[in-house]
C-alpha cells in the first residue's frame, strides 16, 4: 500500500500540533498541599 511506504512518525507536523495544544498550559495532578504550594509558586492558575 501506498499510505505504509509514507507513513512516518514524530514528524514536524505532528510535534508543532502537540506543541499548539499544550501552548494553554497542561493539566497535572497534585496530591499533597506542598505539590499544590510548588505549582502556584510556578504559574498554576487553578489547582
Amino acid at each position: 500500500m501506498a499510505s505504509e511506504r509514507n507513513a512516518t512518525t514524530g514528524t514536524a507536523r505532528v510535534k508543532r500540533g502537540l506543541a499548539d495544544m499544550l501552548k494553554g498550559g497542561v493539566i497535572m495532578d497534585v496530591v499533597t498541599p506542598e505539590q499544590a504550594k510548588i505549582a502556584e509558586d510556578a504559574g498554576a492558575t487553578a489547582v
